[in-house]
């Protein structure tokens, strides 16, 4: 299944489905990179971790006016173009 199709499927999902969906994820990326998060008692984890993430502001940063890290990053590239010139 494509991503983007997957990504319709998950904006779908109730709220706690999110938050499983997240631990699988996290326990599948984990095992990839050779690690083991899994306990033997997961149903008491995975409601930890639900409890957990539900009780977490997500705190989201927009560049919307941002006006000094525009200004930084500007000076970054002509920075970075003027060493590429000399």
């Amino acid at each position: 299944m494509p991503l983007n199709e997957l990504l319709g499927v998950v904006s779908q999902l109730s709220h706690q489905d999110k938050l499983r969906l997240i631990h699988f994820l996290l326990l599948e990326v984990a095992r990839e990179e050779g690690c083991n998060l899994e306990s033997t008692d997961n149903q008491e984890q995975e409601n930890l971790l639900l409890k957990q993430l539900a009780s977490t502001e997500a705190v989201v940063w927009s560049p919307h006016e941002a006006y000094e890290a525009a200004k930084t990053l500007s000076d970054l590239l002509v920075a970075t173009r003027q060493e590429d010139d000399a």
